[in-house]
């Protein structure tokens, strides 16, 4: 599925997105021609799930995509290691919820050595969650370093079911898919920390891909198209995403999805220099990148922070 860059024609849109929810804004421009076909008739998108925002974010720095979904965690590490990449547009706003099975935890307090619970990468947001719950509940941000496992969401989830993995630090649709199951419950999440009520799911593109001005605007544009075609459409995105899912979820259960509380699909991102200033403090970067720092001019003077 992919291809070198230098191989690659101006028709040809390589794109890479996490799983959940919160990427569908770019996985419908991938799949939905149309929305594409409006800037840049005849371009071809390819799509490849990645397990993880470094993992997209080291495709992006490869080349070997062009435009990627990811979290916005990475991204503010690769502006402080002064990486060429930058967000190119925002896609949604989602809540996390650290989910259990166990009876004895109430609380992240109640972990014990041992104990693991996914947070996807160790540069997730939930990851910087877990952060905060040590910082907050022991004064020391990496109290918890220790309980957190590595795995993608689907993964995660049939592991704890299995109950193999103590918990799960879910995003849409994987909260509502556990929280179904009988004494699974929430133990922490981004309603628990300011700093955690950022856009946490974006749009994120290399210097490469951005001087390539044609193919950029139009996957930008796409992306916004989508996004206002799913606010005005939930109903017939529910049916898409369900059509195209094989059928694992209903069109009900698509629609709920995106019509949960927590869930917004924007193109302008919020709250991000706020959790850059929370991954300075604890060390995680050097500096506090600012928004414009962290996003490409087409998303500045927009409203973002």
């Amino acid at each position: 599925m992919c291809t070198s860059s230098l191989a690659q024609s101006s028709d040809q849109i390589r794109v890479a997105i996490e799983y959940g929810l919160g990427y569908a804004p770019l996985y419908i421009v991938a799949k939905k021609p149309e929305f594409i076909h409006k800037y840049l008739p005849g371009a071809e998108i390819s799509i490849q799930h990645l397990a993880g925002g470094p993992a997209v974010r080291d495709a992006l720095l490869a080349g070997t995509v062009d435009i990627g979904g990811l979290g916005v965690a990475p991204v503010i590490q690769a502006a402080d290691k002064g990486v060429d990449l930058k967000i190119a547009v925002g896609m949604a706003f989602v809540p996390t919820a650290l989910i259990t099975y166990r009876d004895d935890i109430k609380s992240v307090r109640d972990l014990k050595a041992g104990d693991k619970v996914n947070v996807v990468s160790s540069s997730s947001l939930q990851a910087m969650e877990m952060k905060m719950a040590g910082d907050a509940y022991f004064n020391n941000p990496s109290a918890l370093d220790g309980n957190m496992a590595t795995m993608s969401h689907p993964a995660a989830v049939t592991a704890v079911e299995k109950h193999e993995l103590t918990g799960e630090f879910a995003t849409p649709p994987f909260i509502r898919t556990l929280l179904r199951e009988p004494g699974m419950h929430v133990i922490l999440g981004n309603k628990d920390f300011a700093a955690a009520n950022c856009m946490p799911i974006l749009a994120a593109a290399s210097g490469h891909f951005h001087d390539r001005t044609k193919e950029y605007d139009a996957v930008v544009h796409a992306i916004q198209d989508a996004i206002a075609w799913m606010n005005a459409n939930p109903r017939a995105a529910a049916e898409f995403l369900a059509a195209d899912q094989g059928g694992t979820m209903s069109v009900d259960e698509w629609l709920a999805e995106i019509q949960q509380p927590g869930v917004k699909f924007s193109a302008v991102p919020t709250g991000e220099a706020a959790l850059a200033k929370f991954m300075q403090k604890i060390g995680s970067v050097s500096k506090a990148a600012s928004y414009d720092d962290l996003t490409w001019p087409n998303l500045h003077g927009i409203g973002g922070s």
